[in-house]
């Protein structure tokens, strides 16, 4: 359908999404207006998950109408607010103006053009997947953690009753012995002098 363009000139972008727009295939899906000078999209959620990825490495509803954006597309407001049909439009995009494609040009995205996003967050697309953090790990470690802990007190009281039981022995071994040096009686004492004080008083 494109064969005849100046390839070279067009964004890649652009050549899916006409061949996307065009294509009987999906018009259940995604369509062109009834004048041809804008397109739609019917059913967001199986255009994301049937069309895209047949054109795209992705099935990113969001990234694909980022893309929109960037190239100059404005969203098109529903005539009603329960349609969830979303349309857009482009003056170089239009149903016979396939040539009019080497015309529309990347340009930055504005503040004004982020409208063209609102309301893509209503599709019932699958949620985008967050990197699982693997808690099996830290769970592995405060068991092992928790464990050192348990036989680290473990011990302590081990050796504390081995030091309590020592310290034990020990005072009584003291209350069992014998003094070095016992001073003898003193009635001792005294009868063993009678004799000198006898003998003195012989003298």
């Amino acid at each position: 359908m494109v064969d005849h363009l100046e390839l070279d000139k067009v964004a890649p972008f652009l050549i899916k999404l006409f061949e996307i727009v065009s294509s009987p295939a999906s018009d259940n899906l995604v369509c062109w207006s009834e004048h041809g000078e804008s397109f739609k999209i019917v059913d967001r959620t199986k255009f994301a998950q049937d069309v895209l990825p047949l054109y795209f490495k992705h099935d990113n509803l969001r990234s694909f109408i980022r893309q929109l954006n960037i190239y100059g597309f404005q969203r098109c407001q529903n005539s009603s607010g329960r349609d969830r049909t979303m349309e857009f439009f482009h003056p170089m995009f239009t149903r016979n103006g396939m040539r009019n494609l080497k015309d529309i040009k990347r340009g930055n995205q504005s503040k004004k053009n982020d409208t063209v996003e609102d309301g893509v967050d209503e599709v019932e697309q699958p949620q985008a997947k967050r990197p699982r953090v693997d808690y099996s790990t830290f769970k592995t470690d405060v068991a092992r953690l928790q464990k050192n802990l348990e036989e680290f007190e473990h011990d302590l009281k081990q050796h504390t009753l081995q030091v309590q039981q020592k310290l034990a022995y020990i005072l009584s071994a003291l209350d069992d012995t014998p003094g070095a040096v016992q001073q003898p009686p003193a009635d001792s004492e005294q009868r063993g002098s009678s004799p000198e004080l006898s003998a003195g008083a012989l003298l």
